[in-house]
Protein backbone atom coordinates (compact mmCIF):
# COMPACT_ATOMS: atom_id res chain seq x y z
CA UNK A 1 0.00 0.00 0.00
CA UNK A 2 1.31 3.08 -1.19
CA UNK A 3 0.88 5.88 1.87
CA UNK A 4 1.10 9.02 2.21
CA UNK A 5 0.91 11.85 4.19
CA UNK A 6 -1.32 15.22 2.30
CA UNK A 7 -2.33 19.02 3.04
CA UNK A 8 -6.25 19.50 1.59
CA UNK A 9 -6.60 23.44 1.23
CA UNK A 10 -10.03 22.99 2.51
CA UNK A 11 -11.26 24.16 5.98
CA UNK A 12 -15.45 23.53 5.87
CA UNK A 13 -17.23 20.58 7.63
CA UNK A 14 -18.54 19.85 4.07
CA UNK A 15 -15.08 17.72 3.72
CA UNK A 16 -15.52 15.55 6.66
CA UNK A 17 -18.95 14.19 4.47
CA UNK A 18 -16.67 13.45 1.39
CA UNK A 19 -14.27 11.19 3.16
CA UNK A 20 -17.19 9.56 4.93
CA UNK A 21 -19.46 9.06 1.51
CA UNK A 22 -16.65 8.21 -0.46
CA UNK A 23 -15.02 5.64 2.05
CA UNK A 24 -11.54 7.05 1.95
CA UNK A 25 -9.79 5.82 5.34
CA UNK A 26 -7.08 8.41 6.88
CA UNK A 27 -5.27 8.70 10.27
CA UNK A 28 -3.12 11.35 11.77
CA UNK A 29 -5.27 13.92 11.07
CA UNK A 30 -4.47 17.34 12.13
CA UNK A 31 -7.03 20.28 11.70
CA UNK A 32 -5.53 23.80 12.43
CA UNK A 33 -6.56 26.33 9.25
CA UNK A 34 -6.51 22.67 6.91
CA UNK A 35 -6.85 19.17 6.56
CA UNK A 36 -3.17 16.98 6.96
CA UNK A 37 -4.07 13.62 7.10
CA UNK A 38 -2.32 10.02 5.96
CA UNK A 39 -4.12 7.98 3.77
CA UNK A 40 -3.21 5.83 0.61
CA UNK A 41 -1.85 7.05 -2.53
CA UNK A 42 -5.01 6.08 -5.00
CA UNK A 43 -6.94 8.08 -2.29
CA UNK A 44 -4.99 11.12 -2.50
CA UNK A 45 -5.41 10.84 -6.50
CA UNK A 46 -9.42 10.55 -6.06
CA UNK A 47 -8.84 13.22 -3.31
CA UNK A 48 -7.31 15.94 -6.00
CA UNK A 49 -9.78 15.40 -8.35
CA UNK A 50 -12.06 17.44 -6.44
CA UNK A 51 -10.30 19.53 -4.17
CA UNK A 52 -6.44 21.43 -4.29
CA UNK A 53 -4.08 19.14 -2.23
CA UNK A 54 -0.79 17.98 -2.30
CA UNK A 55 1.80 15.30 -0.85
CA UNK A 56 4.16 16.24 1.72
CA UNK A 57 5.62 13.29 2.71
CA UNK A 58 5.60 10.12 1.06
CA UNK A 59 6.51 6.42 3.42
CA UNK A 60 7.48 3.44 2.97
CA UNK A 61 9.51 1.76 -0.39
CA UNK A 62 6.37 2.40 -2.70
CA UNK A 63 6.36 5.98 -1.19
CA UNK A 64 10.49 5.62 -2.39
CA UNK A 65 9.68 4.60 -5.57
CA UNK A 66 6.78 7.40 -6.17
CA UNK A 67 9.08 9.67 -5.38
CA UNK A 68 11.98 8.36 -7.97
CA UNK A 69 9.35 8.34 -10.69
CA UNK A 70 8.26 12.15 -9.92
CA UNK A 71 11.86 13.16 -10.22
CA UNK A 72 12.69 10.84 -12.91
CA UNK A 73 14.34 13.18 -15.01
CA UNK A 74 16.30 14.67 -12.67
CA UNK A 75 17.66 11.91 -11.43
CA UNK A 76 18.21 10.51 -14.70
CA UNK A 77 20.25 13.49 -15.85
CA UNK A 78 22.23 13.28 -12.48
CA UNK A 79 23.74 9.89 -12.96
CA UNK A 80 24.26 10.59 -16.55
CA UNK A 81 25.94 13.64 -15.78
CA UNK A 82 28.20 11.24 -13.21
CA UNK A 83 28.74 9.15 -15.66
CA UNK A 84 30.03 11.58 -17.93
CA UNK A 85 32.09 13.58 -16.15
CA UNK A 86 33.80 10.15 -15.14
CA UNK A 87 34.75 9.80 -18.62
CA UNK A 88 35.56 12.98 -19.02
CA UNK A 89 37.86 12.90 -16.03
CA UNK A 90 39.85 9.64 -17.27
CA UNK A 91 40.19 9.87 -21.18
CA UNK A 92 43.86 12.03 -22.16
CA UNK A 93 42.58 15.18 -24.30
CA UNK A 94 46.04 16.85 -24.84
CA UNK A 95 49.77 15.27 -24.69
CA UNK A 96 52.15 18.16 -24.71
CA UNK A 97 56.10 17.30 -25.74
CA UNK A 98 58.31 20.25 -24.08
CA UNK A 99 61.48 19.07 -26.47
CA UNK A 100 62.08 21.94 -29.22
CA UNK A 101 64.44 19.03 -32.01
CA UNK A 102 63.63 17.11 -34.94
CA UNK A 103 62.82 14.23 -32.82
CA UNK A 104 59.88 15.50 -31.39
CA UNK A 105 57.59 13.70 -33.35
CA UNK A 106 59.13 10.63 -33.26
CA UNK A 107 58.58 10.09 -29.31
CA UNK A 108 54.85 11.26 -29.97
CA UNK A 109 55.01 8.29 -32.69
CA UNK A 110 56.40 6.21 -29.20
CA UNK A 111 53.92 7.33 -26.78
CA UNK A 112 50.90 6.25 -29.33
CA UNK A 113 52.51 2.66 -29.51
CA UNK A 114 51.65 2.22 -25.63
CA UNK A 115 47.88 4.28 -26.15
CA UNK A 116 49.08 7.53 -24.44
CA UNK A 117 47.58 9.81 -26.43
CA UNK A 118 44.38 11.96 -27.52
CA UNK A 119 41.40 10.66 -26.13
CA UNK A 120 42.80 7.23 -25.11
CA UNK A 121 42.19 6.08 -21.09
CA UNK A 122 44.51 7.88 -18.77
CA UNK A 123 47.17 6.10 -16.98
CA UNK A 124 47.84 4.44 -13.72
CA UNK A 125 50.97 5.55 -12.09
CA UNK A 126 52.42 2.05 -12.40
CA UNK A 127 51.34 2.22 -16.35
CA UNK A 128 53.50 5.60 -16.60
CA UNK A 129 56.26 3.73 -14.93
CA UNK A 130 56.33 1.05 -17.15
CA UNK A 131 56.13 3.29 -20.28
CA UNK A 132 58.97 5.76 -19.14
CA UNK A 133 61.09 2.69 -18.90
CA UNK A 134 60.06 1.14 -22.15
CA UNK A 135 60.83 4.10 -23.94
CA UNK A 136 64.02 4.67 -22.38
CA UNK A 137 64.85 1.06 -23.06
CA UNK A 138 64.34 1.35 -26.62
CA UNK A 139 65.82 4.34 -27.38
CA UNK A 140 68.69 4.24 -24.80
CA UNK A 141 71.08 5.77 -27.75
CA UNK A 142 68.88 8.86 -27.99
CA UNK A 143 66.84 9.38 -24.92
CA UNK A 144 68.47 10.17 -21.48
CA UNK A 145 65.76 11.20 -19.66
CA UNK A 146 61.79 11.41 -19.46
CA UNK A 147 59.40 12.31 -17.03
CA UNK A 148 55.89 12.08 -17.51
CA UNK A 149 53.32 14.32 -15.60
CA UNK A 150 49.27 14.23 -15.55
CA UNK A 151 47.50 17.79 -14.82
CA UNK A 152 43.82 17.25 -15.18
CA UNK A 153 43.21 15.57 -18.63
CA UNK A 154 46.44 16.84 -19.88
CA UNK A 155 50.00 14.68 -19.98
CA UNK A 156 52.86 16.83 -20.15
CA UNK A 157 56.23 15.17 -21.66
CA UNK A 158 59.19 16.60 -20.15
CA UNK A 159 62.31 14.95 -22.35
CA UNK A 160 66.33 15.35 -22.55
CA UNK A 161 68.24 14.24 -25.29
CA UNK A 162 71.81 12.64 -25.04
CA UNK A 163 74.22 15.24 -25.97
CA UNK A 164 76.22 14.07 -28.75
CA UNK A 165 79.47 14.56 -30.02
CA UNK A 166 79.42 15.34 -33.71
CA UNK A 167 83.07 14.46 -34.33
CA UNK A 168 82.32 11.33 -32.84
CA UNK A 169 80.05 10.67 -35.17
CA UNK A 170 81.53 12.15 -38.05
CA UNK A 171 84.48 9.07 -38.31
CA UNK A 172 85.95 10.80 -41.64
CA UNK A 173 86.36 14.50 -39.92
CA UNK A 174 89.75 15.02 -38.24
CA UNK A 175 90.21 15.50 -34.77
CA UNK A 176 92.72 14.99 -31.11
CA UNK A 177 91.72 13.48 -28.19
CA UNK A 178 92.56 16.53 -25.48
CA UNK A 179 91.97 16.57 -21.48
CA UNK A 180 88.49 17.52 -20.04
CA UNK A 181 90.09 18.23 -16.83
CA UNK A 182 93.92 18.77 -15.10
CA UNK A 183 95.37 15.17 -13.90
CA UNK A 184 98.24 12.59 -14.23
CA UNK A 185 97.50 10.35 -16.88
CA UNK A 186 97.25 6.32 -15.55
CA UNK A 187 96.01 4.63 -18.51
CA UNK A 188 96.30 5.27 -22.30
CA UNK A 189 94.46 2.97 -25.23
CA UNK A 190 95.02 4.56 -28.58
CA UNK A 191 93.26 3.22 -31.35
CA UNK A 192 94.30 5.65 -33.89
CA UNK A 193 96.43 8.66 -33.97
CA UNK A 194 99.65 9.47 -32.58
CA UNK A 195 100.43 9.56 -28.88
CA UNK A 196 101.80 12.44 -27.61
CA UNK A 197 101.45 12.11 -23.48
CA UNK A 198 102.49 8.60 -21.71
CA UNK A 199 101.92 6.83 -18.49
CA UNK A 200 102.36 8.87 -15.04
CA UNK A 201 102.42 12.67 -17.50
CA UNK A 202 100.62 15.54 -15.91
CA UNK A 203 98.26 17.17 -18.35
CA UNK A 204 95.93 20.26 -17.95
CA UNK A 205 92.53 21.01 -19.88
CA UNK A 206 92.84 21.18 -23.14
CA UNK A 207 96.16 19.72 -23.41
CA UNK A 208 96.63 17.13 -26.89
CA UNK A 209 96.52 13.30 -25.53
CA UNK A 210 95.80 11.82 -29.05
CA UNK A 211 96.61 13.88 -31.92
CA UNK A 212 95.03 13.51 -35.33
CA UNK A 213 98.05 14.00 -36.95
CA UNK A 214 100.39 11.45 -38.48
CA UNK A 215 104.15 12.63 -38.79
CA UNK A 216 106.69 10.79 -41.05
CA UNK A 217 110.14 12.17 -39.84
CA UNK A 218 108.88 15.98 -40.10
CA UNK A 219 106.12 16.25 -42.34
CA UNK A 220 102.64 14.82 -41.83
CA UNK A 221 101.81 11.68 -43.69
CA UNK A 222 98.02 11.80 -42.94
CA UNK A 223 95.32 13.24 -40.88
CA UNK A 224 92.88 11.24 -38.79
CA UNK A 225 90.05 11.03 -36.33
CA UNK A 226 91.29 10.37 -33.46
CA UNK A 227 90.42 7.63 -31.19
CA UNK A 228 91.14 6.07 -27.82
CA UNK A 229 90.93 5.83 -24.47
CA UNK A 230 92.97 8.32 -21.79
CA UNK A 231 91.86 7.67 -17.99
CA UNK A 232 93.99 10.03 -15.46
CA UNK A 233 94.41 10.44 -11.36
CA UNK A 234 91.90 13.63 -10.86
CA UNK A 235 91.14 15.45 -8.10
CA UNK A 236 87.86 16.96 -5.85
CA UNK A 237 87.65 18.81 -2.94
CA UNK A 238 84.07 18.35 -1.27
CA UNK A 239 82.29 20.47 1.47
CA UNK A 240 79.98 18.74 3.48
CA UNK A 241 78.10 18.94 6.83
CA UNK A 242 75.40 16.65 8.79
CA UNK A 243 73.20 18.03 11.61
CA UNK A 244 73.13 15.73 14.93
CA UNK A 245 69.52 16.11 15.60
CA UNK A 246 67.27 15.78 11.69
CA UNK A 247 64.23 14.74 10.84
CA UNK A 248 63.99 12.27 7.71
CA UNK A 249 60.77 11.66 6.03
CA UNK A 250 60.05 8.83 3.69
CA UNK A 251 57.46 7.69 1.66
CA UNK A 252 55.69 4.36 2.43
CA UNK A 253 54.04 3.81 -1.17
CA UNK A 254 50.78 4.13 0.14
CA UNK A 255 48.68 6.78 -1.35
CA UNK A 256 44.65 7.24 -2.28
CA UNK A 257 43.00 9.79 -4.89
CA UNK A 258 40.05 11.62 -3.53
CA UNK A 259 37.93 13.81 -6.16
CA UNK A 260 35.92 16.69 -5.50
CA UNK A 261 33.91 19.51 -6.47
CA UNK A 262 34.77 23.31 -5.95
CA UNK A 263 31.69 25.12 -5.14
CA UNK A 264 31.55 28.82 -4.15
CA UNK A 265 34.32 28.48 -2.45
CA UNK A 266 33.52 25.21 -0.31
CA UNK A 267 34.77 21.27 -1.23
CA UNK A 268 32.09 18.64 -1.74
CA UNK A 269 33.92 15.32 -1.82
CA UNK A 270 32.59 12.92 -4.57
CA UNK A 271 34.89 9.99 -3.70
CA UNK A 272 37.88 9.11 -1.33
CA UNK A 273 38.64 10.27 2.01
CA UNK A 274 41.56 11.71 4.34
CA UNK A 275 43.27 8.70 5.99
CA UNK A 276 46.86 9.54 6.52
CA UNK A 277 47.32 11.83 9.38
CA UNK A 278 51.43 12.19 7.77
CA UNK A 279 50.67 12.82 4.15
CA UNK A 280 51.08 15.01 1.02
CA UNK A 281 48.37 16.49 -0.74
CA UNK A 282 48.83 17.62 -4.34
CA UNK A 283 45.35 18.75 -6.29
CA UNK A 284 44.63 18.66 -10.04
CA UNK A 285 42.45 20.30 -11.77
CA UNK A 286 40.60 18.18 -14.31
CA UNK A 287 37.57 19.25 -15.56
CA UNK A 288 36.28 23.35 -15.73
CA UNK A 289 33.96 24.77 -18.11
CA UNK A 290 32.85 28.67 -18.31
CA UNK A 291 29.30 27.57 -18.40
CA UNK A 292 29.37 25.51 -15.78
CA UNK A 293 29.33 26.79 -11.99
CA UNK A 294 31.80 24.08 -10.41
CA UNK A 295 35.13 22.89 -11.14
CA UNK A 296 36.16 19.32 -10.62
CA UNK A 297 39.27 18.42 -8.95
CA UNK A 298 41.81 15.00 -8.28
CA UNK A 299 44.03 14.77 -5.31
CA UNK A 300 46.71 12.94 -4.98
CA UNK A 301 47.53 12.06 -1.31
CA UNK A 302 50.95 10.02 -0.07
CA UNK A 303 51.70 8.69 3.05
CA UNK A 304 55.11 9.46 5.26
CA UNK A 305 56.81 7.86 7.65
CA UNK A 306 58.72 10.03 9.45
CA UNK A 307 62.04 9.35 11.28
CA UNK A 308 64.40 11.13 14.12
CA UNK A 309 67.33 10.71 14.05
CA UNK A 310 69.97 11.87 17.14
CA UNK A 311 73.24 11.48 16.41
CA UNK A 312 76.72 11.46 18.64
CA UNK A 313 79.42 13.15 16.93
CA UNK A 314 81.26 9.58 15.83
CA UNK A 315 78.01 8.97 13.83
CA UNK A 316 77.57 12.29 12.48
CA UNK A 317 81.07 11.68 11.19
CA UNK A 318 80.86 8.61 9.34
CA UNK A 319 77.50 9.88 7.64
CA UNK A 320 79.53 12.78 6.08
CA UNK A 321 82.58 10.88 5.21
CA UNK A 322 79.82 8.51 3.16
CA UNK A 323 77.58 11.43 1.95
CA UNK A 324 80.89 13.08 0.76
CA UNK A 325 82.03 10.01 -1.29
CA UNK A 326 78.57 9.46 -2.70
CA UNK A 327 78.60 13.14 -4.41
CA UNK A 328 82.15 11.52 -6.42
CA UNK A 329 80.68 8.25 -7.02
CA UNK A 330 77.26 9.23 -8.54
CA UNK A 331 79.18 11.29 -11.29
CA UNK A 332 81.31 8.41 -12.45
CA UNK A 333 80.86 5.34 -14.61
CA UNK A 334 81.34 1.95 -14.18
CA UNK A 335 85.28 1.78 -15.04
CA UNK A 336 85.95 5.00 -12.92
CA UNK A 337 86.69 4.95 -9.10
CA UNK A 338 87.67 6.67 -6.24
CA UNK A 339 91.36 5.81 -5.37
CA UNK A 340 91.66 7.50 -2.41
CA UNK A 341 90.07 10.43 0.28
CA UNK A 342 91.45 12.56 3.08
CA UNK A 343 89.63 14.95 5.48
CA UNK A 344 91.10 18.23 4.82
CA UNK A 345 89.09 19.61 7.58
CA UNK A 346 86.45 18.95 10.31
CA UNK A 347 84.84 21.06 12.26
CA UNK A 348 82.31 20.38 14.94
CA UNK A 349 79.68 22.93 16.06
CA UNK A 350 77.21 22.71 18.85
CA UNK A 351 74.33 21.52 15.86
CA UNK A 352 76.36 19.69 13.51
CA UNK A 353 80.09 18.65 12.30
CA UNK A 354 81.15 20.03 8.77
CA UNK A 355 83.76 18.30 6.46
CA UNK A 356 86.31 19.17 4.16
CA UNK A 357 87.26 15.76 2.26
CA UNK A 358 89.82 15.48 -0.58
CA UNK A 359 89.44 12.79 -2.90
CA UNK A 360 91.95 11.05 -5.82
CA UNK A 361 89.68 9.78 -8.74
CA UNK A 362 90.59 7.52 -11.57
CA UNK A 363 88.21 8.50 -14.82
CA UNK A 364 88.62 9.23 -18.34
CA UNK A 365 89.51 12.64 -19.53
CA UNK A 366 89.66 11.86 -23.10
CA UNK A 367 87.50 14.24 -25.14
CA UNK A 368 87.33 14.92 -28.75
CA UNK A 369 88.58 18.58 -30.41
CA UNK A 370 88.44 19.64 -34.02
CA UNK A 371 92.09 20.14 -35.08
CA UNK A 372 92.42 24.00 -35.57
CA UNK A 373 94.02 26.03 -38.65
CA UNK A 374 93.56 22.57 -40.61
CA UNK A 375 93.73 24.84 -43.93
CA UNK A 376 97.39 25.83 -42.84
CA UNK A 377 98.41 22.35 -41.81
CA UNK A 378 97.21 21.34 -45.80
CA UNK A 379 98.98 24.24 -47.34
CA UNK A 380 102.27 25.18 -46.30
CA UNK A 381 102.18 24.51 -42.94
CA UNK A 382 103.21 21.26 -42.47
CA UNK A 383 105.78 20.52 -40.71
CA UNK A 384 106.65 19.42 -36.84
CA UNK A 385 107.44 22.31 -34.82
CA UNK A 386 110.47 21.63 -32.78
Amino acid sequence: MNKVRIIVYEDNIYFNKYLYNNKISYSNLEKDKYYIFDTTYDSYIKISRRYKCEVIKYYGVNGFVLLLKKNKFFIISFFFSMFLLVILTNTIFEVRINLESEYKDYIYSELQKVNLSKYKRVKSETEINEIKESILNKNNDLIQWIEITRKGCTYIIDVTLKVINEEEILEDEPCNIVASKDGVIRKIISNKGSKVKEINDYVKKGDVLISGLIYKGDDISNIVHASGRVYAETWYTVNISVPYDYVEYMETGNYFNRYYISLFDKEFTISGKYEYKDGFRESYLIFEKPYLFFKLYKEINKEYKYISHKLSEREAYEIALKRSEEKIVNTLSSDEYVISKKVLKKEVKSSKIVLEVFFKVYEEIGETSNIENLGEINGSGNQRSN
